[in-house]
């Protein structure tokens, strides 16, 4: 038992832990990465918090987090909120709302495990870990210290990352999102009247609703859509369909066009959806300002609703004026639009939850697969991370392996399940690189640490940390060999701090984030991908093999699963813990291992991937046949 527990997860509390009268009865935690390696720089004795987390309580973590996805149904009173029967609070994007709610978790349930074996009689917090202290301490002798802190609570895509490469380096600024809006708002307005690229709606024409888009990632899907009778009309509020200049390109080699969302609703409607959103932002105060929430938000007998209350007001209040316009400005278009068929990617973004609910089924809607999905009944809680159990109407898949899958393990109706093949991975299968590259080189992916399952923690970074310098050291030891380095694309934070670490390691190593992963491909010899966590391989690894690249995958969590590629002997599976050394001059030296990897990754491919190199050609008939 100890008197005083000091809890840290910024650089401004170890001011107030230098502060604090040192004793043989104080325990000081550290609450993430960044905290521990600050208290280890002052050399501060201190636990790591998630380590008083068992495996249990995790899977409990992530259980919680998904069985509230659909919290405001749960009571009578959020239903205030609807507008044309689409309830405000169910907008969300579901990745956001998972990523804030397992986080918030996480430190609950860690703080109270730590309660529960210290048995302290005072706590020192800054005041965001105060709120997950104090519901957790109102029934006990212990008294909370609470400190300020200038660290900003927000959900995800209150920022938006801007990204690119300035020669070698890669750089990348946050904006918010109401910033990013206007200036996406003034691009397109400026680029799509000049080189008309806006859509003038046609109801004796179909026309094919394409939602969130890229349109160069998917350009042999739009060629292939453009040689018919249908308009094709890309719907992107997220990231706009002309980001770039092939994206461009695109839209006018195959005369795709895009909705001005801006100028859908009359002068009339847009007066109309200003008084909604007073309307519905007084409902929201007395929601807001009530006690229904508390039992909602529960865990273990305790409600974190306080713990949260804070950013979801602030997060509807700042949205609610996007919703409420979005969602009249889609119903019109829904009505005014003579639409065949719906395409999206995913079906828990705001747009497409939006068009999803208001459609009813009404309109025949496809959600193509795009992304390398491999589950075992093992694991199959977590493939409601590729929206399987949300689905609302039909999927396009890459191969009989996700459609056996989805009728064995979800007993979907087969109708509904088209085997397509991969659209965006068209243009893989027509240029296959077999070309030597002249200096031996590795093409390092790294698939970045995410809380998005509950089983990451600071034990997890300090073993990637380690990872990643053995790795450099290992290259450096063998003969004139190359690391060029991929991150992934997303919005991930932990891509930050990979960055910072190649820097301090080598600042001369190249490190990529969008450039395209075709192109680097080419130019390497191998591929070696560092997966976090073992469920989750990395779409690379497939791209990787349709290129005839042997594969290494290093699994950072020492779980190793019967994917459909491990039966297929095409990827060299590793743990951090192997030899590197020895297994990185295998997959670049060891000729016989490089042909073994690439025969039976063609095998793989052949097994898992269907029309390749004609799957936008499939796809494409099958939104044309509506």
């Amino acid at each position: 038992m100890v008197d005083t527990l000091i809890f840290v997860n910024s650089a401004d509390d170890l001011k107030v832990l230098r502060n604090t009268k040192q004793s043989s009865n104080l325990k000081v935690f550290s609450f993430n990465i960044h905290a521990h390696k600050l208290l280890e720089s002052e050399k501060i004795p201190h636990e790591i918090a998630e380590n008083y987390l068992s495996h249990n309580d995790r899977l409990q973590i992530f259980d919680t987090t998904v069985s509230l996805y659909d919290w405001y149904k749960q009571k009578p009173i959020t239903n205030e909120v609807r507008i044309e029967d689409i309830n405000i609070f169910g907008i969300l994007d579901t990745a956001e709302l998972h990523l804030f709610l397992i986080k918030t978790l996480y430190n609950f349930l860690t703080i109270k495990r730590i309660i529960e074996k210290e048995a302290p009689e005072k706590i020192l917090a800054n005041t965001g870990l105060s709120k997950l202290v104090e519901p957790l301490i109102s029934d006990k002798n212990i008294s909370l210290e609470t400190h300020t802190e200038n660290s900003d609570h927000r959900l995800a895509w209150d920022t938006i990352e801007i990204k690119f490469n300035l020669g070698r380096t890669p750089i990348s600024f946050h904006i918010s999102r109401s910033t990013y809006n206007k200036i996406k708002d003034f691009l397109e307005s400026i680029l799509c009247t000049t080189m008309n690229l806006w859509f003038k709606a046609d109801n004796d024409k179909k026309t094919i609703l394409l939602l969130e888009f890229d349109p160069s990632t998917y350009k042999d899907l739009l060629v292939n859509l453009k040689e018919n009778n249908r308009s094709v009309v890309l719907l992107n509020r997220r990231r706009p369909a002309i980001w770039n200049l092939n994206s461009i390109k695109t839209l006018n080699l195959t005369k795709s066009k895009i909705l001005n969302l801006k100028k859908i609703l009359s002068q009339e409607e847009k007066n109309h959806a200003t008084s909604l959103i007073q309307e519905y932002s007084q409902k929201l105060d007395r929601i807001w300002s009530g006690d229904s929430l508390h039992d909602i938000f529960l865990i273990e007998g305790y409600s974190f609703w306080p713990c949260i209350k804070d950013v979801f007001v602030e997060t509807y209040r700042q949205r609610l004026p996007e919703y409420v316009n979005f969602v009249m400005t889609a119903n019109k278009i829904l009505k005014k639009t003579n639409i065949s068929c719906i395409a999206s990617l995913n079906v828990i973004g705001e747009t497409e939850k939006i068009i999803l609910d208001l459609n009813k089924n009404q309109v025949h809607s496809i959600m193509l697969e795009h992304g390398y999905a491999n589950y075992t009944k093992e694991i199959v809680k977590y493939d409601i991370l590729s929206m399987y159990p949300l689905l609302r109407d039909k999927i396009a898949v890459w191969g009989n392996v996700q459609k056996q899958y989805l009728i064995s393990q979800h007993n979907f109706d087969q109708n509904k399940i088209f085997v397509t093949g991969s659209p965006r991975h068209d243009s893989f299968s027509k240029s296959k690189s077999l070309n030597s590259v002249k200096q031996k080189t590795i093409l390092l992916t790294i698939h970045p640490i995410t809380e998005i399952t509950g089983q990451t923690d600071t034990n997890l970074y300090i073993r990637f940390d380690k990872l990643i310098r053995v790795f450099c050291e290992t290259i450096k030891k063998l003969n004139n060999v190359k690391i060029i380095v991929k991150l992934h694309p997303g919005q991930d934070v932990h891509n930050t701090d990979i960055k910072m670490l190649f820097k301090e390691i080598d600042p001369t190593i190249p490190v990529y984030q969008l450039k395209p992963i075709s192109k680097l491909l080419e130019t390497c010899n191998a591929v070696v991908n560092i997966s976090s966590e073992g469920f989750d391989p990395s779409t690379v690894i497939l791209e990787a093999m349709i290129m005839n690249k042997p594969v290494m995958n290093i699994i950072m969590d020492e779980k190793f699963y019967e994917f459909q590629y491990v039966r297929d002997d095409a990827v060299l599976t590793i743990s951090d813990n192997s030899d590197l050394e020895d297994d990185l001059s295998e997959i670049l030296f060891n000729d016989k291992l490089r042909n073994k990897l690439i025969e039976n990754g063609k095998k793989h491919i052949h097994n898992y991937l269907s029309n390749q190199g004609t799957a936008s050609a499939t796809f494409a008939k099958i939104l044309m046949s509506y």
